[in-house]
């Protein structure tokens, strides 16, 4: 399931929330961590972003990160500073990334002692741990860190939380400090370009089936259409992927996996059911306004889309669900 979500982004709160709840039956959050702590799976931003501190923002739930198998790192991630340079190459006039000196301090710590526990980088920087945990915030908005485990970005957004609790509200226990250790987030080599634009094209085929260029409207950093053309032309001649007119009401060479084609014959001889799907619009099923008619609606968390019969029904938001509760109190 991570193998056909990864390289996508979304934000970090609705991962946990929705996106894997709504795939995998049962969902517990030990799982996603046991996954990261045995090496399979990585999380974390795949290119480097304007330091929150200069950005006007913390790390929150909104700000968007990526589960990938961590085989694939070396082509999902973006090129960035090699080691050795952390220090300095963030920092250059000219980047945007220009992190704050604790966060700097941490960086550097990393780097000369690798992957490290919270406690470790604060006696290694000499500064509290308060300070490193706003510093870890504020690397993991950059792109520049990720953990062991998920748990860490967990322990990370309930720590901003409780430092933005309004007063009066009640304050909820401080998750267990098992979060693991923190590195620099880096690709193990950098492949050659056609590696990854092949990598890509056939990441785009696992996650949705049937690909053409409108429907890549939300993926990041995607290759130019031209250059997964040649990659898709070339599998079609393989026997790999079907090409033709598949999904109407587009232009341009449109491509299948044999398996999806397949399932959507089985889906045109299928009767209506009025089956009906309520997802995130932060999951990389909301195509609302992309492959369907009407305005697009916003990824952001809160707001869902429901489908019924594969047509989008009903865009759902916190205001929406407000209002109805309060008509409903009258």
């Amino acid at each position: 399931m991570i193998e056909r979500l990864q390289g996508f982004e979304a934000a970090a709160g609705v991962w946990e929330r929705d996106l894997l709840p709504s795939r995998v039956a049962g969902y517990q959050p030990g799982w996603l961590d046991e996954l990261c702590l045995s090496g399979e799976v990585a999380w974390g931003r795949l290119g480097l972003h304007e330091s929150a501190r200069h950005a006007g923002r913390r790390l929150s739930a909104t700000v968007p990160v990526a589960l990938l198998l961590r085989r694939d790192l070396a082509w999902l991630l973006t090129p960035r500073p090699a080691p050795g340079d952390a220090a300095t190459e963030p920092m250059a006039a000219a980047s945007p990334i220009q992190p704050s000196g604790p966060a700097r301090d941490v960086l550097a710590h990393l780097e000369r002692a690798g992957a490290s526990f919270v406690d470790d980088i604060a006696s290694g920087v000499r500064r509290l741990r308060v300070e490193v945990e706003e510093a870890l915030c504020e690397l993991v908005t950059a792109g520049l860190v990720t953990g062991d485990g998920f748990a860490g970005l967990r322990s990370l957004l309930h720590g901003e939380k409780r430092r933005r609790v309004r007063p009066g509200r009640p304050v909820a226990p401080r998750p267990s400090p098992g979060t693991g250790r923190w590195a620099r987030l880096l690709p193990p080599a950098t492949p050659a370009a056609d590696d990854i634009v092949e990598a890509k094209a056939r990441q785009y085929v696992k996650r949705y089936g049937v690909v053409f260029r409108d429907l890549l409207q939300r993926e990041p950093d995607v290759p130019a259409w031209r250059d997964l053309l040649r990659v898709y032309r070339r599998l079609e001649m393989r026997g790999d992927l079907r090409g033709g007119r598949i999904v109407g009401g587009f232009v341009g060479e449109q491509f299948a996996a044999p398996e999806a084609l397949e399932a959507l014959r089985a889906v045109r001889r299928e009767e209506p059911s009025g089956q009906t799907v309520r997802i995130s619009a932060c999951d990389p099923l909301n195509l609302v306004g992309i492959i369907t008619p009407g305005p697009r609606i916003p990824a952001v968390p809160g707001h869902h889309v429901t489908y019924k019969d594969g047509v989008p029904a009903l865009e759902e938001t916190r205001d929406r669900r407000r209002s109805t509760a309060a008509r409903k109190r009258r």
